[in-house]
């Protein structure tokens, strides 16, 4: 049930090749620092760069650090300044795209390779001269077309370029399709105390969410909020009306109290909300609607009872044909996934699970855990979550040695 793949080499953190299988539903895991941030906004930046029309990388993406393209590459020992990035088509013949890049005063597409069923097909280099227009680049490349010569210009009005031979663009076209659902991914950055202030191009919101009440009320109908709100009066302690001004301000109360800012509310449900909000606002497949969640640190200012409500829910959306991808630390949202394979909920072959790890030398490297059909996980890290049992073992110690017996 693979959507499609992202194959990274000396990008970023990761230096050496490294691949993400993504499914419905994908579950980013690791250690701070690791790179899972990394890989969860790769998808957005690819986003950007796909269909965007700025050239083969949108280097104003928000989704990116900074406009410096020395900081995509691997900047550990041995740095490496030409990143690479593949994009595989989750159908049998494994249609694939890859681009290496290097910067000629802008960025430039240094090599590019085609291929499918295991065969390369297209395999080209630049060939030092090139003109930009805009973000757009036209360059000269030379190389091999299914064995034969190849010399001619492509196009790189983005990730995609045109200019191919008619059997190159026939693939390189499946892996654009393979991996529609990025063409609006909806990014929530960790910090979602919405702030605003952006100015760079977006998908769908802010990462923040500082501008979805705006959009949701200009694109959608109010049977959004009747849902949202529906959801939060099944969850103990929360309000359970939501309310879009016509300043476009979120409101947030209950039966018998006056509704208020949402800036007012607790930083839970500030932090929430526009999870809930993205995921239902989904569902409605408007034309501007996200067709893809990415969403980093979803348990954040959430007590654990809530953090399982939040996966069941996004759950939903997920199979209602909404893609979800989330960058956590979260156990219980770990074991809400468990729960929901042993209950028939969710198949494992709808799940990607993976460890993000960082070596002594600080490259990163991703480790495919497998979820069995009785929900056990094979390839997890055992000591992951052992601290809170660790901890209630040092207590019980400690009692025993000064004989306290409580």
């Amino acid at each position: 049930m693979s959507l499609f793949s992202l194959e990274v080499q000396s990008y970023r953190a990761f230096r050496d090749k490294t691949r993400v299988d993504f499914r419905p539903l994908t579950l980013l895991y690791g250690y701070n620092q690791a790179g899972k941030s990394t890989l969860l906004r790769l998808l957005p930046f690819l986003a950007d760069s796909i269909y965007e029309n700025q050239g083969p990388l949108a280097m104003n993406s928000p989704a990116l650090p900074s406009p410096v393209f020395k900081e995509l590459g691997w900047l550990g020992n041995e740095p490496s300044f030409s990143p690479e990035i593949k994009i595989v088509a989750g159908d049998p013949d494994n249609s694939n795209i890859a681009l290496k890049f290097a910067d000629e005063n802008g960025v430039i597409v240094d090599t590019l390779r085609l291929a499918n069923k295991g065969n390369e097909h297209f395999n080209v280099a630049w060939n030092e001269t090139k003109k930009r227009s805009g973000g757009q680049l036209s360059a000269n490349y030379e190389g091999r077309d299914r064995g034969t010569d190849f010399k001619g210009d492509l196009n790189f009005e983005s990730f995609f370029p045109s200019g191919l031979p008619e059997q190159a663009a026939a693939i390189a076209q499946a892996v654009k399709q393979a991996c529609a659902s990025l063409e609006r991914v909806q990014w929530l950055r960790a910090n979602r105390i919405a702030g605003g202030g952006e100015i760079k191009p977006i998908r769908c919101c802010w990462p923040d969410g500082a501008d979805l009440a705006q959009k949701i009320a200009q694109n959608v109908p109010n049977t959004i909020l009747q849902s949202v709100s529906a959801w939060l009066e099944t969850q103990d302690g929360l309000d359970n009306e939501i309310i879009i001004d016509r300043k476009y301000q979120i409101l947030i109360g209950s039966a018998g109290r006056e509704p208020l800012p949402l800036y007012l509310a607790g930083e839970g449900v500030r932090s929430l909300l526009p999870l809930i909000l993205c995921a239902a606002w989904a569902e409605t497949n408007d034309a501007r609607a996200p067709t893809m969640l990415a969403f980093e640190e979803p348990e954040s200012h959430l007590h654990p009872h809530l953090q399982v409500a939040l996966f069941d829910r996004l759950l939903e959306t997920m199979k209602k044909g909404i893609p979800v991808v989330l960058e956590t630390h979260s156990i219980y949202i770990l074991r809400a996934m468990q729960l929901a394979v042993l209950e028939g909920r969710l198949s494992p072959q709808e799940i990607g699970l993976y460890w993000v790890n960082q070596a002594a030398n600080g490259a990163a490297n991703v480790e495919n855990v497998k979820v069995n059909e009785d929900a056990t996980l094979q390839n997890w890290r055992p000591d992951v979550f052992e601290k809170e049992q660790e901890l209630a073992q040092k207590i019980m110690a400690l009692r025993w040695r000064q004989g306290s017996g409580s």
